[in-house]
């Protein structure tokens, strides 16, 4: 009987004698994606090893690539994870667990004993939309470091310093490694690391919250040939069992209960043979390799036709027109004439590959342009490029003298700081300049990068959203580079094979990896080389736009779009996105930037000249920056050490040809670019001024939401009751239950003894956020001692590292993470909660009104019953510590039905009557009401009021009540206070009666809503508590000109999802600033965030420019009403004046300009005239024209008394 299996990478065969189960031949070997062929030459050497009529032959295949084989065989399909499981129980019945790692695929599956029935089970998982932590991506890094073989096999885990890497995805795994191996980290530490993140996301995700019970077998070819990979499994599954207390047989290491079997690869080989075993005799009969052959010759191209798609074009024609339309222009620099004077400014772009640089003159005309791939040092690769762009203008005998320079890229702020660069530019900012400076009516950009993709969405000139590939690295152009390499092509030859090519292989959009085994499948089926780069084109905009951008709609972003980045230059993947866009949008106008690789840069140069105009440059020179020596350092002597997090930094030393030395720092946060404590003390006394000034109310709720306050007692416990105590109870605090007594009497010592001693543990996590000061104050005022009323930790990477394992389904962070703080509840506690209390909310409490209904999210609310389904499948984990865990079900839009409901769960516990529940609930309920309107609201009110006055803004953090957690807000609200925006929370919005009145009086008074909390104006579905009020907060900021808004959503949450288009359109109807940061995950991409932060920020700064302008010239206009208030008010009395003496027969006043009048032009000067004042709506050139105006004794009844431009 043969067994196959026909992998991703490699082919795996075994030849089994039936009436023994004797391995009689095996062979396992790489196919380098021509599975049938190796299929083929297996089948050849085994027949040759058993010549045996076909008859009495039978094969079982299995694999990814079994299913196409097997007719032309006569096999039989043999699913993966029965295989195995087969294998296994045969093998090694004994074993507790199965670890295999695939070229693509990983599984794990466990086998769990029925106690009652000693029978048991297998739970198998694998792996679905992602390949990351998979053997492929073992291979892609190896090739990388250029490790093969006995290399790879030679390196070490243990005793080998780890660094972050990316588990979750194989190309953003990549990018790490990249960055690590720039930093100069050693290729053993490098692949150690690897290892690590894949046994962690594996451990993590696939074991579903199962515990791996002993013995565990690790199957599959890295497993089996990899013996860091084997110690990195065998030193992190048993902390898993220590943790969770795990019993294991005495006197074994743990480590040798994880183990890697005899012919650990060929397991799932062996299982087909054995299924084949239970299967009719006529099943899996042997055929032969003709039609195997057949279809290697003839058969695929058959199935290759029929399943394929047409070219990148339909017409010679058409393709001509477009290379015609997109026929790129040749840049031809400018020419200069001896002894001329060149003033220009200087863009340079600092990008994880290449360095870009530009020089652009005062008009924005782009004078020279440089390019140089990246040597490792960005600083060095500038040099570079500042000398080739000096010599295009001193070659040609002219003087170059620098106005300024401005910096973008991941390099921008090393580069701004050793050449004291004028400005350095997020490089979205930097990318929007570049293209509105030559196509200024742009809507949206798409800026497809070697390794990442931007799409930047503009209006009205200003970044209204943009995003980034921050989950995944699916569809950039370093992945088409690298096929073309592996084709044996460069990228610029890329578009001209593509385009020979009349059909393509239909991709899948998404993962990169699992873009690779569809190449291998394509070519398996016969599919050539400029077939598959065809075909990997055209799904270029399906992976921009379905899953970077996840919109198909393109039409809601405009009309026209501006492509740029390097991608761009490969004309075939500007074809493939033309042909999409123009599906989509028929009308739209579609434009290739005409500096498509140096846009970054040009918008560097625009902004450097935007800010020179406004102070002479700080540049140090072309001349010092080329002679400029100098040394990076980054090593562990360069690690920081004034927080816990001890980042590694860059230390750049510098100098100059006379000598002059400095030093600077690039680390990731500002304490980090110091060495002295001093100065650390400096820093941070700096920024506590700054948040002191801008207050954070997200970061002043999510501390003082758990903060125990000084409630009153209910009055049976209080010392003066003239009540006789109740009976002592007997068995008092046993199991936690103490015995309830008579409302008529006071609390009996023992109770409240007991009560005080009770120690109540709750998560800090999901919407206690809003609970927790409702649910302090109650146990309070029970008489629950406040330091026994304990917290879970803020959410933090150790956290999650330690306590996400018992997860079982994969939904929103802050969901999967409210296992990991009952975790920290159980294990992390100085002193262990006797109780755990995580209620089930259904309905919510709410402060709007005529909504549909005020239900909590169904994620959330079910998360306790999920938690206590984790903790109790192996064993009730809290019992096992002495906890009772208490997850009542509560509706507290209805408070009466509440009110009992939290007294039948506290009953017995506490001893409670129902009077003294009643009254704990009320004194529970004003506590709550007073951390809103006090602690929140009360100092959320004189900010704003400040920011009205001063013209400021203030940011509104749009989110549910649990992005109050720095965990899962990953602090951006943190780092935008830092830039000076005080920063409000949907709850902290002042309700005050006058302001609400400004913001929603009009719409109440024209009936189009009946309350200043009502929402059914923009949003009837309101059925959702946390939904209505993020919409309700949208209106808020939208109708108040000094807020504006960053919507944060939790990647994956179904209750946002419906309403971003409306929250988006609320707040751009007043044309309000508003961000979004709508993929929140555990995953914190620091970089990307950043990013974010600094565009937001960047045009942030814009519209507070524009708001303080605004409001000086309304203090200007109040100053000008004033004057011509006082003016009008001295004319009636002088008309008066002249009327009592004409009525007296005096003489009358005649003027020649004798009662002159000083007024104000519209900048401020002086403007003279005599009596005659003009309209404020006054043509220029009227009397008082620029300030100058004479004028006689004539006063029309309707003048104004301005003299100006004409405003």
């Amino acid at each position: 009987m043969i067994g196959l299996d026909v992998g991703s990478t490699t082919v795996k065969a075994v030849v089994m004698d039936p009436r023994t189960n004797e391995i009689l031949w095996k062979d396992y070997e790489r196919h380098e994606t021509k599975q049938p062929e190796k299929v083929l030459e297996f089948l050849k050497r085994i027949e040759e090893a058993f010549p045996l009529p076909q008859g009495e032959i039978r094969i079982f295949i299995t694999g990814s690539g079994g299913k196409i084989l097997e007719g032309f065989i006569g096999a039989k399909l043999v699913q993966e994870v029965n295989a195995v499981s087969l294998a296994v129980e045969h093998l090694y019945p004994d074993a507790g667990s199965v670890i295999e790692l695939g070229g693509q695929d990983a599984k794990i599956i466990i086998w769990l004993t029925d106690e009652e029935t000693d029978t048991k089970r297998k739970v198998p998982s694998m792996n679905d939309k992602c390949a990351g932590g998979t053997g492929a991506v073992i291979d892609k890094i190896a090739a990388k470091l250029q490790l093969e073989g006995e290399d790879l096999r030679s390196l070490p885990y243990f005793d080998v310093k780890l660094h972050p890497v990316a588990g979750k995805c194989g190309v953003f795994a990549e990018t790490d490694i990249n960055g690590l191996q720039k930093q100069g980290i050693p290729p053993d530490q490098l692949m150690a690391s690897l290892y690590e993140a894949i046994v962690q996301q594996n451990l993590s995700v696939l074991t579903r919250g199962n515990t791996l019970r002993p013995t565990v077998l690790l199957l599959g070819g890295p497993n089996n040939f990899i013996p860091a990979l084997r110690d990195c499994w065998k030193e992190n599954i048993p902390k898993i069992w220590e943790e969770r207390d795990v019993r294991l047989p005495e006197g074994v290491d743990p480590a040798d209960l994880v183990m890697v079997p005899d012919n650990a690869q060929y397991y799932a080989a062996i299982g087909a043979v054995l299924y084949g075993q239970g299967e009719d005799p006529d099943v899996g009969v042997y055929k032969g390799i003709d039609e195997l052959t057949g279809f290697i010759e003839v058969g695929r191209t058959q199935m290759r036709e029929a399943s394929g798609d047409i070219g990148l074009w339909r017409t010679c024609e058409e393709l001509e027109e477009f290379k015609q339309l997109f026929a790129k222009e040749t840049f031809e620099p400018a020419a200069f004439t001896p002894g001329q004077d060149v003033e220009a400014f200087i863009g340079i772009d600092g990008g994880s590959t290449s360095t870009k640089g530009v020089l652009m003159d005062r008009e924005g005309t782009v004078l020279a342009t440089s390019y140089q791939l990246s040597k490792g040092n960005p600083l060095a690769d500038t040099q570079d490029i500042l000398a080739d762009l000096r010599a295009s203008v001193e070659n040609q005998g002219a003087v170059l003298n620098v106005a300024g320079v401005g910096t973008t890229g991941y390099a921008k702020d090393m580069l701004k700081d050793t050449l004291a660069a004028d400005v350095a530019i997020v490089e979205t900012v930097a990318h929007t300049k570049s293209a509105l400076h030559y196509y200024s009516d742009a809507d949206v950009i798409v800026d497809v990068g070697g390794q990442d993709i931007k799409v930047i969405v503009l209006k009205n000139g200003k970044v209204k959203d943009f995003k980034l590939n921050t989950q995944c690295s699916a569809g950039n152009g370093y992945f088409l580079q690298n096929t073309a390499s592996k084709f044996g092509y460069s990228v610029a030859e890329f578009a001209d094979v593509a385009f020979s090519a009349e059909k393509i292989p239909v991709f899948g959009y998404g993962c990169a990896v699992f873009m690779e085994t569809d190449i291998v499948n394509f070519q398996q089926l016969g599919w050539e080389k400029k077939e598959i780069m065809a075909g990997l084109a055209k799904v270029l905009p399906k992976n921009i736009w379905l899953y970077v951008v996840a919109e198909p709609n393109l039409r809601k972003f405009g009309t026209n779009f501006i492509l740029q980045g390097g991608t761009q230059h490969n004309l075939s993947a500007v074809k493939s996105q033309y042909d999409f866009i123009k599906s989509k949008v028929p009308d739209c106008t579609i434009r290739v930037h005409k500096f498509t690789g140096e846009s970054g840069a040009i918008g560097a140069a625009l902004e450097a000249a935007r800010v020179a105009a406004e102070r002479d440059s700080s540049f140090i020179g072309i001349a010092a920056a080329q002679t400029l020596e100098f040394t990076s350092t980054r090593d562990e002597s360069t690690r920081c050490s004034f927080c816990k997090n001890t980042c590694l930094r860059t230390f750049i030393d510098t100098k100059t040809p006379d000598g002059e030395t400095n030093r600077f720092i690039i680390a990731t946060c500002e304490k980090g670019q110091v060495e002295k404590v001093e100065d650390v003390k400096a820093i941070k006394s700096r920024m506590d001024e700054v948040s002191k000034a801008n207050p954070n109310f997200v970061e002043k709720a999510a501390n003082a939401a758990f903060r125990a306050t000084g409630v009153g007692k209910v009055s049976a416990l209080l010392e003066d009751t003239n009540d006789e105590p109740a009976t002592k109870p007997k068995g008092l605090l046993a199991l936690l239950k103490l015995q309830k007594h008579p409302a008529t009497t006071r609390t009996a010592p023992e109770v409240v003894e007991g009560r005080a001693n009770v120690k109540i543990g709750m998560p800090r996590a999901l919407n206690m956020y809003t609970l927790a000061p409702f649910f302090t104050a109650y146990f309070q005022a029970l008489g629950v001692g406040s330091r026994n009323i304990m917290y879970s930790d803020y959410t933090n990477p150790e956290m999650w590292f330690k306590g996400s394992r018992r997860g079982s389904i994969d939904q929103c962070f802050p969901s999967k993470v409210a296992i990991a703080h009952v975790h920290n509840l159980i294990f992390d506690m100085k002193v262990k909660p006797d109780i755990i209390f995580f209620p089930i909310i259904q309905n919510m409490r709410t402060e709007l009104v005529n909504t549909v209904d005020d239900l909590a999210c169904p994620v959330v609310s079910i998360t306790p019953e999920v938690i206590k389904a984790a903790y109790t499948q192996e064993g009730d984990i809290f019992a096992q510590n002495g906890i009772r865990y208490l997850a009542p079900s509560y509706d507290m839009a209805n408070w009466p039905l509440f009110e009992h409901q939290i007294y039948d769960s506290f009953r017995d516990i506490l001893g409670l009557t129902e009077e003294e529940n009643r009254e704990a609930v009320q004194i529970a309920l004003d506590s709550w009401r007073k951390f809103y309107e006090v602690t929140l609201r009360a100092e959320a009110r004189q900010v704003l009021d400040s920011l009205e006055e001063e013209g400021n803004v203030g940011v509104v953090m749009l989110g549910r009540p649990y992005h109050n957690d720095p965990g899962l807000n990953h602090e951006i609200m943190i780092d935008m206070q830092r830039r000076g925006y005080p920063i409000f929370s949907i709850d902290s919005l002042p309700q005050d009666k006058d302001i609400l009145d400004r913001l929603f009086g009009e719409d109440i008074r024209s009936g189009l809503i009946t309350h200043a909390m009502d929402i059914t104006d923009v949003w009837k579905n309101n059925y959702s508590e946390n939904s209505s009020k993020k919409i309700w907060a949208a209106k808020y900021v939208a109708r108040h000109p000094n807020l504006v808004a960053i919507d944060l959503s939790s990647f994956k949450c179904g209750h946002d999802a419906p309403i971003y288009n409306t929250v988006e359109r609320i707040i751009e109807a007043s044309e309000t600033p508003y961000f979004t940061f709508h993929d929140v995950d555990e995953n914190k991409p620091t970089g990307s965030i950043k990013i974010r932060v600094e565009t937001v920020d960047y045009f942030l700064k814009r519209y507070q420019e524009y708001l303080q302008a605004r409001r000086g010239d309304e203090l200007e206009l109040e100053q000008l009403v004033a004057q011509y208030k006082a003016h009008l008010e001295g004319q009636i009395e002088r008309n008066i004046a002249r009327s009592e003496v004409k009525a007296a027969g005096a003489v009358s006043f005649t003027g020649a300009g004798s009662d002159n009048h000083v007024g104000h032009d519209h900048n401020g000067n002086n403007g003279h005239g005599g009596d005659t004042w003009v309209p404020l709506d006054a043509p220029s050139g009227q009397n008082g024209h620029n300030g100058n105006g004479d004028s006689h004794d004539q006063t029309p009844a309707n003048g104004a008394a301005i003299a100006s431009n004409g405003n």
